[in-house]
């Protein structure tokens, strides 16, 4: 009758002491003969209603607690009505309408409130799962540029292979010799394990890139992301005959981000200028890549003598599956901005008709590197 909210057991006993409460003040207030406003104490019930009902059992509770009062009254007092006994009884109407309408406007704040709750964990919820897609599509995208990087890397991976071969069959030769030559064959021995790191390198830095984990953000030297992003691309900024130019201040800038997903934007970026500049003209391509700090922004800089891009595509340039390229999936540049904007930054494009493009992203300055710039 009341809408309780039973479900547990302390639920159930609520329910029985909001009904106990209720019949022991109205036999009270019938059958004593007290100066007192007893029915007050319906107050006590509604105050007691308000946590274990809802708005509409509520209003149940009070009109039940309003009709006790009057029917209290009627039985004790009907025959002389207009006593000090009818006040008292306007009195507890009174007190039970005020404290109905506080439970009430309580009762719609604290359901308000616990939607605004759930929103928000739903919200939290979503944003995960977003977090979520961000992260597989990232992945995706650097597992597209290795398939694009394939030869270089396997380039990169046999010459030290090839090298290792080549020292250890010299260290052979010395030590076949009739009078082995130590010195010549720990030489030899020494270039193999030279070229052995080498090669355990380049396949750290692959590894590293490919692998698909949650963002892991730490103090990043930006001077270091760009080296190791160079060293896989070396092979293929042969392959398209660029001369590489690199600027780096004396004090390179560090950032607080995540050291796979930088180097994922840099990649990019220095990808698209090759791609950019091949076949473009009969002058040889020029890279330049520039690290600089600005104020309290780090600032990376790629920039190429390609053909440029067109004034009416720089504003669709980041947007999620825009791309000029016969082949292009349109989310390298996407996932590029998204993963600038994490960490606090901004990416964006200039670029002249045939005068080539300059890509440039900035982020926030680590507060742990206090060594000024200059």
């Amino acid at each position: 009758m009341m809408n309780v909210m039973i479900g547990s057991p302390c639920a159930k006993a609520k329910c029985l002491a909001l009904w106990a409460t209720t019949l022991s003040i109205f036999v009270v207030d019938t059958v004593t003969e007290l100066d007192i406003a007893v029915a007050v104490l319906y107050v006590l019930v509604i105050m007691m209603a308000m946590d274990s009902c809802s708005i509409r059992g509520l209003r149940r509770v009070a009109l039940t607690c309003a009709v006790l009062t009057t029917a209290a009254f009627c039985f004790s007092h009907l025959d002389h009505p207009f006593s000090a006994a009818l006040a008292r009884c306007l009195v507890s109407l009174t007190a039970i309408g005020i404290a109905t309408w506080l439970a009430l406007k309580n009762r719609r704040t604290s359901d308000e409130l616990q939607e605004q709750f759930s929103l928000l964990a739903h919200t939290r919820d979503v944003e995960a799962q977003l977090h979520r897609a961000q992260i597989e599509l990232a992945h995706i995208s650097r597992n597209t540029t290795m398939d694009e990087l394939a030869a270089s890397i396997a380039h990169e991976v046999n010459q030290p292979l090839a090298a290792i071969t080549s020292s250890a069959e010299a260290a052979q030769r010395w030590l076949d010799r009739p009078s082995p030559d130590l010195k010549e064959a720990g030489v030899a021995i020494a270039r193999a394990a030279s070229n052995a790191r080498r090669a355990a390198e380049v396949i750290k830095r692959i590894r590293d890139l490919t692998r698909k984990s949650d963002s892991h953000y730490e103090e990043v030297d930006l001077k270091s992301v760009v080296a190791d992003s160079l060293a896989l691309l070396d092979r293929e900024i042969q392959s398209h005959q660029v001369r590489l130019s690199c600027t780096f201040e004396h004090q390179s800038p560090k950032v607080s981000g995540d050291r796979i997903q930088l180097q994922q934007v840099v990649i990019n970026l220095i990808m698209n200028s090759l791609q950019a500049m091949s076949g473009h003209n009969d002058l040889p391509g020029e890279l330049h890549v520039r690290i600089q700090a600005k104020e309290s922004q780090a600032v990376v800089e790629v920039r190429d003598n390609g053909p440029g891009i067109d004034q009416n595509h720089l504003a669709l340039l980041f947007d999620a599956f825009f791309t000029t390229k016969e082949d292009g999936m349109g989310i390298g540049l996407s996932i590029c901005r998204s993963i600038i904007e994490l960490h606090g930054g901004c990416i964006k494009v200039d670029s002249q008709p045939d005068h080539g493009a300059t890509f440039s992203f900035s982020l926030p300055a680590s507060t742990t590197d206090t060594q000024p710039w200059t």
